[in-house]
């Protein structure tokens, strides 16, 4: 496509963009580095929904989606066209056949999504719904949406008749379907059970946990499978087994994951999906793409990159065969630009502490979530983390954890260290506190792995 022509089309057709580009003084023939970048809060929410259309209409619109409803700024309603979900149906098809080969496999596919408005949970659920119904391949479909409790209890009624299961579902559910499986003493056979995931970041530790906590090899690629998008920008990457091999030999050679990203904790590795222009400006990814509500240079907030497949040459140890197959540009992904916590000055990131609470031995039986709410009372703000656990929480197990996120933390950061005594001792109270939940007393609300609320 050309991108620049796109750009003058979406100004003659589209009056919050032409709106938009006259306030801030731009102009469509201007260089594409000059172009303003668009959001959520400036644009999308600035402007009533048919101003963000072809030609200010809904003309053509079949569906009528949400976005995330956790935003701060306000909920957003996507108007889709049909040819905005294109072949989606024949892609989730052909890539369920090559990754878990339900074209020869009984399997038995749940839907633990979100429903109601939300794109990602409706869209997924019609069409596995669809592929189900049209007897093409051995699969039945069940969609309990965040009723996981629900979902377990079909499972130990019908689970017998598959050779296997498949999750679509949020990273964040996984560890709780676990829970509630171990809660029913439902042992799934070695390698059954695999995850379709969406909806947030999720670290290569992960992964490899789930791997081994279901029977899978540990290298498994595909026990948790995801691709990265949200309702505005739709795709912007998927993983592939390329992509993922690449990622757990960074994830396995910190060295080579510091020297690349610039941290330790490896970002998510995608295939850019077609149809977009993606760039990175100020550390955060800006897509560019036709559809109903056509974007340009739309700032998503996700904190991510691209790299380029000629500048992995350098690395020892990469078999050519892996790096001759990966794609010629790739983007990484740390999730979202506002997952970290601001401790006085001091970023906290989430995905790190998740990382590192995911790495800790057997008996603190992490059940992969937390919450972290800063408070303020008095003037004073603290952070308290809800750290949910498979079972019950004791005493010394709170204070373990909570010795053991402090002494992370400082050890991930000398500002951090510095600050945190003298501050907590200035004000004779700790500025940080665990408490310890029983991951299944979630229910499966938790739509992500940690909530942060000011």
């Amino acid at each position: 496509m050309d991108y620049q022509r796109f750009v003058g089309e979406v100004y003659r057709r589209v009056p919050a963009y032409r709106a938009f580009l006259d306030h801030n003084r731009g102009s469509p023939s201007s260089s594409w580095e000059s172009l303003p970048l668009t959001n959520k809060k400036d644009y999308l929410l600035a402007y009533s929904t048919e101003q963000l259309c072809w030609d200010g209409s809904l003309d053509g619109c079949h569906l009528i989606g949400a976005s995330s409803g956790f935003s701060k700024e306000g909920a957003v309603f996507w108007p889709k066209r049909p040819q905005d979900e294109g072949d989606y149906l024949a892609a989730i098809e052909a890539l369920f056949v090559d990754h878990y080969a339900i074209d020869r496999q009984r399997t038995l596919i749940f839907v633990c999504l979100a429903f109601g408005t939300w794109i990602g949970g409706m869209q997924l659920a019609s069409v596995i719904r669809m592929l189900a119904a049209s007897g093409r391949r051995p699969i039945t479909a069940c969609t309990p949406g965040l009723n996981l409790a629900e979902a377990v209890e079909i499972y130990a009624r019908f689970g017998h008749a598959y050779e296997q299961v498949l999750w679509v579902t949020n990273p964040s559910s996984v560890n709780l379907i676990a829970a509630l499986l171990e809660r029913r003493s439902l042992q799934p056979p070695p390698a059954s059970m695999s995850f379709a995931v969406v909806g947030e970041y999720y670290s290569e530790a992960f992964r490899e946990q789930v791997a081994s906590r279901f029977g899978h090899p540990l290298d498994d690629p595909l026990c948790v499978w995801t691709g990265y998008g949200s309702a505005d920008a739709g795709g912007i990457g998927i993983e592939t087994r390329e992509t993922i091999a690449l990622r757990k030999l960074f994830y396995h050679r910190p060295d080579l994951s510091q020297e690349y990203f610039g941290a330790t904790d490896t970002p998510m590795l995608l295939a850019p999906v077609p149809d977009l222009r993606l760039e990175v400006v100020d550390g955060s990814l800006v897509v560019t793409k036709d559809q109903m509500v056509p974007l340009v240079r739309y700032d998503t907030g996700d904190a991510g990159g691209v790299l380029a497949r000629e500048r992995l040459t350098a690395i020892d140890g990469l078999p050519p065969a892996l790096l001759a197959a990966l794609p010629a540009s790739i983007v990484y992904v740390y999730g979202r630009a506002s997952d970290a916590v601001i401790f006085y000055g001091t970023n906290l990131l989430l995905n790190e502490v998740n990382n590192y609470l995911l790495s800790l031995p057997e008996r603190y039986r992490y059940g992969g979530l937390f919450e972290v709410r800063p408070v303020e009372v008095g003037g004073v703000t603290t952070f308290d983390f809800t750290v949910y656990v498979r079972g019950e929480g004791s005493d010394a197990l709170r204070d373990d954890y909570e010795a053991e996120l402090l002494g992370f933390l400082k050890a991930q950061s000398l500002e951090f260290a510095a600050k945190y005594d003298a501050l907590s001792g200035a004000l004779g109270q700790p500025l940080i506190t665990v408490r310890l939940r029983d991951v299944v007393a979630t229910s499966g609300q938790l739509k992500h792995r940690y909530l942060v609320e000011s």
